[in-house]
């Protein structure tokens, strides 16, 4: 009877390394690959939340949605315009972080927080502060001039600062995020932030060649 081969100690060195040598390959490919279906998956949500606000718009004489008042919700309509909307993408109830149309996989902290509803996706209306810009709250969907320009909702990184695709904290100048459009259409779109401290993207009126608008105009 022959012996069983063993490895040696040096064939088993050259065998992990041969492994190590083709990960470092693959894993920048797998990782790219993930990160793709995360935005297209993201994409896809966003595009089905937009279409739920428009519905709404059609049952509400073309008016984009307010908050009802004295509201009963502890955030502002940029994070409970979705307990307004929401029936027009089949869900009902409280806010839940089982509500994944309303979600971003690539967002591992906004979606997870009641505060913003457990939602991803901002809409591009009144938060809660005295400063904040009146933007497109309760506006006429006829009366928004340029619909492909204008933001309806997007992902919480486009208002706030940073990033989700690839993930980065802090503010920073043409971080990538997800928009949809009055239009109906959405992208991912570089947004622009002004470099003054204690600003955020949506504090910032975007120059031409930017291709979004937060009023519409």
């Amino acid at each position: 009877m022959k012996p069983k081969h063993a490895f040696t100690l040096i064939e088993l060195l050259v065998v992990i390394a041969i492994s190590a040598i083709i990960s470092a390959f693959l894993f920048p490919a797998l990782s790219s690959s993930r990160g793709n279906a995360r935005r297209m998956e993201c994409l896809g949500n966003l595009r089905q939340v937009n279409l739920a606000i428009r519905l709404y718009a059609d049952d509400f004489s073309d008016s984009l949605p307010v908050l009802p008042d004295p509201s009963p919700y502890p955030n502002g309509i940029g994070a409970y315009y979705k307990q307004v909307v929401k029936g027009y993408a089949g869900l009902t109830g409280p806010a839940s972080v089982n509500e994944r149309q309303f979600t971003c996989p690539a967002d591992q902290a906004i979606r997870i927080q009641r505060e913003h509803a457990y939602t991803s996706f901002t809409f591009n209306g009144y938060e809660t502060g005295p400063d904040d810009l009146p933007r497109i709250t309760g506006k006429k969907l006829f009366a928004i001039v340029q619909p492909a320009r204008a933001v309806l909702v997007g992902e919480w990184t486009a208002f706030f600062g940073g990033s989700w695709h690839p993930p980065r904290m802090g503010t920073f100048h043409d971080a990538s995020s997800v928009l949809s459009f009055v239009d109906g259409h959405a992208g991912i779109v570089p947004l622009f932030w002004d470099g003054i401290a204690g600003t955020k993207p949506a504090d910032c009126t975007p120059p031409a060649s930017y291709d979004y608008s937060w009023d519409g105009n």
